[in-house]
């Protein structure tokens, strides 16, 4: 053994032994003056690094034998610096440029690594230059347009979902995305998706509660990164980096609405042979926003930056014209045309609101630095968000109240709504957040001591609906019409630390390890007594507020977990060319026990202009909180052949009597291994291509389960009776799955007489998503016997779940963005491809054709519901132009054409006319043109 030490210690004797020398100087914005904080400072051919301090400052070791250093900092050109004469005392100046290539804070511990030189995928979004270009004015939608691996579309008739639009990434869940703030772990929303959407049954972190006027780049890891971050980091991690800028006043002001046409009245001209309809010209969706951003330096280098953000964006409505029945019968036959005709209403007065929902919001957002001398500073970052929304339901027609109220009190119920009604669910989401860190040096390494804090509340009120069941106590003039239906919320408290050095070891090591303890706490609030309470039961009548009853008392509570990790990560450079990466992270949780990651991964270099990488990863994702104690009866509309159908529904806890009767398996961990390989090269000056492949295999993916009755089990039919429910849910480890890819991005930037500046950005992802197959080409479910042998396997994982994962969201998607800079003008031109989706209809089953509905839109020939949806192209355009010195004005379009997905083809998806687009798969949503105009600013 002493043996062996002896020629360790020789063989790393030299790397050690060679002469050192120190270099100082200071980093500084060439305009402005002000120091950069956090510049790379490393020497050129990878022989260690360092970064500046939050005086711009820095102090590096190097070899007698480094000749020069590399300055960069991200938005500034990069610049090297000769250090053979002079190693104390450097002025550095950096000159700010547009294109974004440098240092990254994700998916590295290196402070000087920059995204080209990683051995996994890293975009840099530059928000700050994108926002002022575009009409999106939430992150998701920014991201959805100019990240094609991300992909976002707003939903309609969701419940919740309505107001926190659910994200992917690679085409995986919302909750398999770990999103950072500044590096440091957001917390996700109170909300679960449990309607009939994409991402069903996921819980995603809300991106619009963050204000963009606040936010300098978005960084996207595309690679698993659960060894390095834990939870949720399966399809990659987004960090969200704040600005922290000071003397200047920036903000901007916005408003755009929807300029479009569409045919409303499409289903009623198909089954009345009138041949196609005409497009009805609409302008709605109106959307204002005003965001400002200041930030005060202090002498002593800290800073104070503060954004504030409002945002009011009115509903929009694409609803197809209602062909059912309206009136309840009048001696057996359907009299609406007259009953209209002597009331004054058409079909107009009945329509649903099908679009985005109703929301008006503000955000505070607060990034600041306090040096505390001896080369530490206390970092503080926070934020409030506040959003009110409103979205609708389904019309209650009067045929519908007719036999809702049951024969007791129908006449009661269309005394109150003798045109029926349209119920409103409406939410007060509120977000608080907030982390201090204390980071500065302990001896040679860099550390940092942080506690970040974050709640998410989510509130639903229901509005102009009814209670039909409370009609045994209220007449029709006093009847309650709004009820407070309850409140989720989601608490998170993250403490790490965490310390990294780099030593000169080869051509540069960098070692990194910590530690973090997490508790995530879960509540529901119960709704008042009317929203749940059926006060007649041998009535018949719906109990409950239609649309969405309260959350009862017996699943209201708050429930806790706690886990602890350990984590180590190394970077070593062992030539110029080539870079290996390890890292290592244990977990262990309160709740299901533990679990071990690692990544592996390497970089090299094929002369300055080519770099091949590669990664290989385990990961795993924790069953949230609210998949675990997610508790309530909804009203569904679940399809059938002849439609969708009411059903009031109970989502149980996994571990309920209803899921044990079943056999449901308890929830526990998805597991992944991640497997990438990627090229990157600059041919030459202002090109940067990369192209990365990449295989995520997922197993026990979560998932809520379809409906499932009471049946012959008179225990089961008990306990969906005593919660007011028809059928059960529950979450459950169902799946095994493959989730395949390939993504590029291309950057070019060059200028013609230097003030013609173009700069082009193509970028384009394929998914092929897939669940794991038997030899019979079945998916395996993973299942309990007593579901197996009672036949309802097609109750826990159908073909629409199937399509969810495999087809529902776009496996192609493409962008192409031109900018062009000529003195005080610029334009942006962008065109975004969204590739096919498609809808398998759960009640089809493709080998009997005989058994197919008969579609009224042709002939009543029997047609599958199924339906592929082709692909579409949106183009967007703005020019803006400098006034003076500090405004710059910018008008455009985004889906400049006005393209909307495909039309239903089969009368029965539509609802009796209503839903002409699809609401189960979307591309790009269908709200039609949008028109906007901005003025924003910046005053020094």
């Amino acid at each position: 053994m002493s043996k062996r030490i002896f020629y360790i210690v020789l063989l790393f004797l030299p790397i050690f032994s060679v002469a050192q020398k120190v270099i100082t100087g200071t980093v500084k914005d060439n305009k402005t003056k002000q120091p950069l904080q956090g510049a790379s400072v490393v020497v050129k051919g990878g022989t260690g690094g360092t970064s500046t301090n939050s005086a711009g400052e820095f102090s590096l070791s190097v070899s007698d034998q480094a000749k020069t250093i590399t300055i960069s900092y991200v938005g500034y050109e990069s610049k090297d610096i000769a250090i053979s004469s002079v190693t104390s005392g450097l002025e550095i100046s950096l000159v700010p440029t547009e294109q974004l290539t440098d240092i990254v804070v994700v998916g590295s511990r290196n402070l000087s690594r920059t995204r080209t030189e990683t051995p996994v995928a890293v975009d840099i979004i530059p928000i700050t230059q994108i926002a002022n270009q575009v009409g999106q004015t939430d992150l998701n939608q920014i991201l959805t347009y100019v990240a094609p691996s991300f992909q976002s579309s707003r939903q309609t008739i969701a419940d919740g979902t309505d107001h926190v639009d659910p994200a992917q990434l690679r085409g995986l869940g919302t909750d398999q995305i770990l999103v950072l703030i500044n590096g440091k772990r957001r917390h996700q929303s109170a909300l679960v998706n449990v309607n009939g959407t994409v991402n069903r049954g996921q819980v995603g972190t809300d991106l619009s509660a963050i204000p963009v006027t606040a936010i300098e780049r978005v960084e996207v890891l595309r690679d698993g990164a659960a060894a390095q971050y834990g939870s949720d980091a399966i399809a990659g991690v987004i960090n969200i980096v704040l600005k922290k800028n000071t003397g200047v006043l920036g903000g901007s002001v916005s408003y755009g609405q929807n300029i479009t046409a569409y045919p409303k009245d499409y289903a009623l001209y198909k089954i009345t042979n009138r041949g196609e309809a005409p497009d009805q010209k609409v302008n709605d969706g109106g959307a204002f926003q005003a965001g400002l951003n200041y930030g005060i330096g202090f002498k002593n280098q800290g800073y104070m930056n503060f954004s504030g953000e409002y945002n009011l964006r009115d509903f929009s409505n694409r609803t197809g014209t209602y062909t059912g029945q309206i009136y309840p019968s009048v001696g057996g036959q359907n009299k609406d045309d007259s009953i209209m005709s002597a009331r004054g209403t058409n079909r107009n007065t009945f329509d649903m609101r099908i679009g985005n929902s109703k929301i008006a919001g503000g955000s505070l957002m607060v990034n600041s630095q306090f040096p505390l001398g001896g080369g530490w500073n206390l970092n503080v970052f926070g934020g409030y968000n506040k959003k009110n929304g409103e979205a609708a339901g389904f019309y209650r027609y009067p045929s519908s109240v007719f036999s809702g109220a049951g024969s007791t009190y129908r006449s009661e119920a269309l005394e109150l709504y003798p045109e029926g009604f349209l119920p409103l669910i409406q939410t007060n989401i509120q977000d608080y957040s907030i982390s201090a860190a204390f980071e500065g040096k302990v001896g040679q390494w860099n550390a940092s001591f942080s506690e970040t804090f974050g709640v998410n509340t989510f509130g639903f009120t229901v509005d102009n609906s009814v209670n039909y069941s409370q009609f045994a106590v209220q007449t029709p003039t006093n009847a309650q019409t709004k009820f407070n239906a309850g409140e989720l919320k989601f608490q998170q408290i993250t403490s790490n630390i965490d310390f990294s050095r780099n030593f000169n070891v080869l051509h540069g090591m960098n070692l990194a390890f910590g530690s973090e303890l997490r508790v995530d706490q879960y509540g529901q609030k119960a709704g008042e007594e009317s929203s749940y309470r059926n006060y007649d039961i041998p009535s018949g009548a719906a109990a409950g507020a239609q649309v969405f009853a309260g959350f009862t008392p017996p699943f209201a509570g708050t429930f806790s977990r706690n886990n602890i990790a350990l984590y180590a990560d190394v970077e070593q450079d062992f030539t110029r060319e080539w870079m290996v990466e390890g890292a290592l992270r244990f977990e262990n949780y309160s709740d299901f026990g533990s679990t071990l990651n690692y990544k592996l991964a390497s970089r090299y270099k094929i002369a300055d202009k080519f770099t091949i990488r590669a990664a290989a990863s385990s990961g795993f994702r924790a069953p949230s909180m609210q998949q675990r104690f997610y508790a309530k009866t909804n009203t569904l509309f679940v399809s059938g052949p002849s439609g969708l159908v009411a059903t009031e529904s109970g989502t149980f806890p996994n571990g309920s009597a209803p899921a044990k009767i079943l056999g449901i398996p308890e929830l526990k961990q998805e597991t992944s291994r991640n497997y990438s390989a990627g090229i990157t090269a600059k041919p030459f000056t202002g090109l940067e291509i990369t192209v990365d492949g990449y295989i995520i295999n997922i197993d026990n993916r979560i998932v809520l389960t379809n409906n499932f009755t009471g049946g012959s089990d008179p225990a089961l039919q008990a306990l969906l009776s005593a919660a007011g429910a028809q059928t059960a849910n529950f979450f459950t480890n169902a799946i095994d799955t493959r989730n395949k890819g390939i993504e590029a991005v291309v950057n070019y930037s060059f200028n013609i007489a230097r003030e013609h500046k173009f700069r082009f950005t193509a970028a384009a992802t394929f998914i092929q998503n897939e669940v794991r197959k038997g030899a019979d080409g079945k998916p395996i479910i993973k299942a309990s016997q007593i579901l197996i042998n009672s036949g309802q396997l097609g109750n826990y994982f159908n073909r629409e779940d199937q399509s969810r994962i495999e087809v529902a969201n776009p496996q192609s998607k493409a962008s192409f963005m031109l900018n062009y800079k000529f003195r005080k003008l610029g334009v942006m031109l962008r065109t975004a491809y969204f590739g096919k989706v498609t809808y398998l209809d759960p009640s089809i089953n493709p080998a009997n054709p005989g058994a197919f509905p008969m579609n009224a839109f042709n002939n009543n020939q029997r047609e599958t519901l199924d339906q592929e949806f082709a692909p579409k192209t949106v183009t967007d355009l703005s020019v803006s132009y400098e006034i003076g010195k500090f405004f710059i004005i910018t008008a455009g379009a985004n889906n400049l054409f006005d393209e909307y997905q495909d039309l239903h083809k089969h009368a029965n998806n539509m609802s009796l006319g209503r839903f002409m687009y699809s609401r189960r798969v979307q591309q790009m949503g269908f709200n039609g043109r949008f028109v906007f105009a901005r003025v924003s600013f910046n005053i020094k």
